[in-house]
């Protein structure tokens, strides 16, 4: 019985290695960290309801494609996860702050502003073995108790490259939310204090 050794050259072992390596299918969308127990509202702080975000993306089915055109996917609310994620920024930067599931719950509080808005884009694409790419564009709507106050749009697009792992994706989505809420939220801290 004779057996051929197959060798294979080293750049396609380090290619297949790669491969196995790179992100799942399914992407987990990450938490930003908690909020510090020291942080508290600042002394007569406006209260603000940020109200989970609707879903305008066209395609809800999917967070974004592999090389293969197969989907990313995750089983996480993707607009619970901005909405949720702005409300903790606002807090973050001394706002008395609430969430709620919807806008009737939220005007049930009676807050003096209330925050409210779109996904309209989010998306994880992975360019190569070693490079992905996101996007995500919301629109937000600030009101206070009379009236809409600001309307706005920010979009914010990323790419890194390195060794695929399966954390990448999940990382690299971190980082384009926290790109977005943290000029958001200073956009609406802004306009709030304005109109102390």
């Amino acid at each position: 019985m004779s057996y051929t050794r197959l060798a294979l050259p080293l750049p396609l072992l380090f290619v297949l290695f790669l491969a196995a390596c790179g992100p799942s299918n399914n992407v987990r969308l990450l938490p930003q960290p908690p909020l510090d127990a020291a942080i508290l509202p600042a002394p007569n702080a406006p209260s603000i309801t940020v109200v989970t975000f609707a879903d305008n993306r066209p395609d809800r089915t999917s967070l974004g494609v592999r090389r293969d055109n197969s989907a990313f996917v995750t089983n996480d609310n993707m607009a619970d996860w901005v909405s949720r994620a702005l409300a903790d920024e606002l807090a973050r930067n001394g706002m008395q702050v609430s969430y709620a599931a919807t806008f009737k719950q939220a005007r049930g509080g009676n807050p003096d502003y209330m925050v409210t808005g779109e996904l309209n884009a989010l998306w994880l694409k992975e360019v190569s073995a070693t490079e992905l790419s996101t996007e995500l564009r919301v629109t937000y709507f600030l009101a206070n108790r009379q009236k809409r106050i600001l309307k706005d749009s920010f979009n914010s697009a990323q790419s890194r490259t390195g060794l695929p792992t399966s954390s990448a994706a999940e990382n690299l989505l971190l980082d384009t939310l926290r790109d977005i809420v943290k000029p958001v939220a200073r956009k609406i801290v802004q306009s709030v204090e304005g109109k102390k």
